[in-house]
């Protein structure tokens, strides 16, 4: 018999963060969370997503042993932008056994539908803002930085319960040794010579607070109209900037400004999932040493994001991105870029990156349940 608790004290909390080290203990693709940032994730003093929004923690047991977990939440920004009454899930790990699903998906419908909400949708940890979406091909290698993993049976739990298709999406990857297509480099050359009030540089950590404010601006417009896309809010994109501001590498992330106003950046990161993967979860007391040693060795990069305002488009201009992007990675020693994630319905961006040679390697998928 499966049973449901609500998870609430430190100790619960913990029981939690660990459970995954149970289901991917042979699994040589998975990346293990730091255990402290995730005990942090779910502490509401410490994670602004909780200052809008209700969150409740699931664990099942049969008996005394944890078989799954789950979050389920609400999300008011979205149903603020979308008048759609939807609430998520996320952080979905379960033992391959369908009455375990069942039962938390049970237990998390009940629980959104008294909030008044008609469908639920995932997997979202806890926003489309963050790591979202299930892998459902690729796992032949290890997810790159801030990209989810599971295993192939999840989509299977999921469908089985009745969850379908919201939308897909895809991870390319591109290996610098291929080079930029010859058209994409005149069109960048053609952009710069058009428009030489067009510059960009680089981004300054030392500036921080300037430089997350030109992010939030420009990706609050310029995403704006993407599939499930919500806006940062001040607290969220203040945080997600302490959190990468260790693993940014100024020479790959740029601002685009045309006369001194910002227009556009692109933001690429080292794959620190290259190097989070020696520490199991822990800094201390050896795993900091074994990270700062596989850093110096991270060949890799996620292009997170990348984008101009509206204005601004189709004059060339993100070509000028990929061009810096691409000269200045191969700078640094990287060999491949990992383009991440884009939505099936994205064509203009799919288009682009197959204009540049990136193939999709990788591919995700959310899920809707109407009840």
């Amino acid at each position: 018999m499966v049973t449901i608790k609500e998870i609430n004290t430190p100790d619960e909390i913990k029981q939690f963060v660990m459970f995954p080290w149970r289901i991917y203990a042979n699994d040589p693709n998975w990346v293990p969370p730091l255990i402290g940032e995730q005990r942090a994730f779910f502490n509401p003093e410490k994670n602004p997503y909780y200052r809008h929004s209700k969150v409740l923690l699931l664990m099942a047991y049969r008996g005394n042993e944890p078989v799954g977990r789950l979050s389920v939440h609400e999300n008011t920004l979205h149903v603020k932008k979308y008048n759609e009454k939807v609430g998520f899930f996320g952080f979905f790990e379960c033992i391959d056994d369908f009455e375990v699903a069942k039962a938390l998906f049970d237990y998390a419908k009940i629980w959104l539908k008294k909030l008044g909400y008609e469908k639920m949708r995932g997997p979202a940890n806890f926003s489309v803002n963050g790591e979202y979406s299930l892998l459902v091909k690729g796992f032949d290698s290890p997810p790159a930085i801030m990209m989810t993993y599971n295993p192939p049976y999840y989509e299977t739990l999921l469908t089985q319960y009745g969850f379908q298709t919201s939308q897909e999406m895809y991870a390319y990857q591109m290996y610098t040794e291929a080079g930029l297509p010859e058209d994409v480099l005149k069109r960048a050359a053609e952009a710069e010579r058009k428009h030489p009030e067009f510059i960009v540089r680089k981004m300054s950590k030392l500036h921080l607070d300037r430089e997350t404010k030109i992010v939030q601006e420009i990706y609050n417009e310029a995403w704006n109209e993407n599939w499930g896309a919500i806006w940062f809010s001040d607290e969220e994109i203040k945080a997600l900037a302490k959190q990468l501001v260790l693993i940014i590498d100024e020479d790959i992330a740029f601002i685009g400004e045309v006369n001194g106003k910002p227009i556009g950046f692109s933001l690429s990161i080292p794959d620190a999932n290259q190097a989070l993967r020696v520490a199991n979860g822990r800094l201390f007391p050896w795993g900091l040493m074994k990270m700062l040693w596989a850093k110096r060795h991270i060949k890799n990069v996620r292009v997170l994001v990348m984008g101009v305002l509206k204005a601004y488009r189709h004059q060339g201009l993100d070509t000028v991105f990929y061009k810096k992007t691409y000269e200045e990675g191969l700078k640094k020693g990287y060999h491949a870029a990992e383009g991440s994630l884009v939505n099936e319905s994205n064509t203009p961006m799919r288009r682009v990156l197959e204009k540049l040679g990136a193939k999709i390697y990788k591919t995700y998928r959310m899920y809707d349940l109407t009840f």
